[in-house]
């Protein structure tokens, strides 16, 4: 995927334009301030928000951070106590399957505390089980960027999080690309054949990408890959 052929749409900017944005952002403010991004899975948020992190700390060393929603998984142990736990691993991934009271706390955490050197959770693929406290937030930080999937989502909790969005972006890419670019990723992950993932797919991920694309309409940015 080509990052520079991004561009916000309502707004009729270049990418470009885009992290200009973010930088005047960055120059103009003295408090902690908050980028989410949320999209269909496989449409990239992940690789947009850290080519960001990247092109900004090459200018601003460690004012900015990009992080994921996905280390709020519940842990395999959490969801074997569930009432019914064979629903909750077919349905992992679904928003009911994150514990989006913590992903809030984390959020307010970093604008209440503006000064602290914070940790954020990320999350083993490998392993499928979050890994607490791995990502460091230095105190310099002044932008964090959270993708994911539920960013947007004003249901099972994930409501609460939208008070500390300052800006709310939304990759809107066609589905059929997105679940292509999500295929490929399985199969590199998980070491599956094509038809293995299109099932892994259909049983999952196309449900949890129908609960997503009902969230655009909450965004204040969209990009689109031209």
């Amino acid at each position: 995927m080509t990052l520079d052929l991004f561009r916000i749409l309502d707004q009729k900017t270049s990418y470009q334009d885009a992290l200009a944005k973010v930088k005047k952002r960055l120059e103009g403010s003295s408090g902690r301030y908050i980028i989410g991004i949320a999209g269909l899975p496989g449409s990239g948020k992940s690789t947009l928000a850290n080519y960001i992190e990247f092109k900004l700390n090459r200018a601003y060393p460690k004012q900015v951070v990009s992080v994921s929603m996905d280390g709020f998984h519940f842990s395999k142990a959490q969801l074997h106590s569930f009432p019914d736990s064979k629903a909750a691993f077919d349905r992992r991934g679904a928003p009911w399957t994150f514990d989006s009271e913590r992903f809030h706390q984390h959020l307010n955490a970093f604008k209440s505390h503006s000064h602290q050197t914070l940790t954020w959770p990320s999350f083993d693929h490998t392993q499928g089980d979050p890994i607490e406290d791995s990502i460091i937030i230095p105190s310099e930080t002044k932008l964090l960027i959270v993708e994911g999937l539920y960013i947007l989502h004003a249901q099972h909790g994930f409501e609460q999080a939208q008070q500390y969005l300052d800006e709310k972006w939304y990759i809107d890419i066609p589905i059929d690309m997105a679940m292509t670019q999500l295929m490929e990723r399985h199969q590199k992950v998980w070491g599956i054949s094509s038809e293995e993932a299109k099932q892994r797919i259909a049983k999952n991920d196309a449900l949890n990408a129908q609960i997503v694309e009902q969230t655009k309409s909450h965004a204040d940015y969209f990009l689109s890959i031209m």
